[in-house]
């Protein structure tokens, strides 16, 4: 464990899986979870409680490197665990979620009344009918059914003007019902975007990569996948700050998004796969070609030198290592982006901006 502005943080290199606790290996996630609420001071609620518990059993590895960039730089607070649920678990807000909630329950609530006036009306209305029918028929005198005929003229007017109040409501209440549809449908796609690069998140980039992963068979070409992770991107916070820092995501996940569709076509997808990570779908690509164009990408970015758009202060360059995997019979999403991870991870031993394919499956 290291100290980190008065906080203990774990070490990124840390395996959450091997921290310590006794007994049952529940018990010892347990009191991870717990050590982490108590170091944070943030409440227990349910969510963070999940985060913090995928976190302790490293179930996602990539949440964990960006929990602990983020831990470490002594930034854990509940404004965080809320963009880490976004980017990793795709969230969308409850507040978001109840207002939309209960827009529904307005609409339907107001087009129901509308249908109960209805009916009500129709009653009435019938039941008018049927007493000046009964009343046509036994009467004979003329004015009697002059004064009948009126009444049945009143009722139809009322009846028709309780027509239009009907359409009018079913007519608000279809406005209404397709404004909340494309609200929903916004903020389905709030729950798959990075708001941070406008990028694919990582539950967007799941979503992507089952459909590649399905064209790819039916159409029996390659797909490629390429996990990338930005080098010393904890150095770049630290040096320069947090805003400095987003602006470099940024600026390499326009990078990549734009190298990614260069080199497979308008089928190639980049996204923010949490932190500083960002992965690439190459569809129509071998190994070589996607490790290649990949390459090229790290190398290109390499050579530019940024600086700050306010006053050109000099910041440096920006590398990045990836790791290449190439789509198998057997691959499901998670196991495809598994191997490229562990490329990903044998390019930074190797000593990092540099594009490392997986390795050959072994032969039967």
């Amino acid at each position: 464990m290291e100290q980190t502005g008065g906080l203990s943080a774990l070490r990124e290199a840390d395996d959450p899986a091997d921290m310590r606790g006794q007994g049952h290996p529940a018990l010892m996630h347990f009191d991870a979870v717990r050590r982490l609420f108590v170091e944070t001071g943030l409440p227990p609620d349910p969510e963070t409680y999940e985060l913090f518990w995928l976190h302790a059993t490293g179930a996602d590895p990539a949440l964990s490197r960006a929990l602990n960039t983020r831990r470490a730089a002594g930034m854990l607070d509940a404004g965080v665990v809320k963009e880490l649920r976004r980017q990793h678990l795709g969230d969308i807000a409850a507040a978001e979620v109840q207002a939309l909630l209960e827009s529904a329950q307005a609409s339907a609530a107001a087009l129901a009344g509308g249908l109960d006036r209805g009916r009500s009306d129709l009653k009435a209305y019938d039941e008018a009918l049927s007493a000046e029918d009964e009343a046509m028929a036994v009467t004979r005198d003329v004015r009697q059914l002059g004064a009948m005929v009126q009444t049945l003229r009143r009722a139809n007017a009322l009846m028709m003007a309780a027509n239009r109040r009907m359409e009018a409501d079913i007519a608000t209440a279809a406005l209404e019902t397709s404004r909340l549809l494309e609200r929903l449908d916004s903020a389905e796609r709030a729950a798959r975007t990075d708001p941070l690069t406008g990028l694919p998140n990582r539950r967007g980039l799941l979503d992507a990569m089952k459909k590649a992963v399905k064209a790819a068979r039916d159409g029996g070409t390659p797909l490629a996948v390429a996990l990338a992770d930005i080098d010393h991107f904890k150095r770049i916070n630290d040096q320069w700050g947090h805003a400095i820092g987003d602006e470099v995501l940024r600026c390499v996940a326009s990078h990549l998004q734009t190298q990614s569709r260069r080199a497979a076509g308008d089928g190639a997808l980049a996204g923010r796969h949490g932190g500083e990570e960002f992965l690439m779908l190459l569809p129509g690509l071998s190994t070589p070609e996607a490790a290649a164009a990949v390459d090229a990408a790290r190398a290109a970015l390499a050579r530019q030198v940024l600086r700050k758009a306010d006053d050109g202060q000099v910041l440096g360059r920006v590398t990045f290592s990836a790791g290449v995997a190439q789509l198998r019979a057997d691959d499901s999403a998670d196991s495809l982006i598994d191997r490229a991870d562990a490329a990903l991870y044998g390019a930074k031993r190797a000593g990092r901006d540099r594009v490392m394919p997986e390795k050959p499956a072994a032969r039967a």
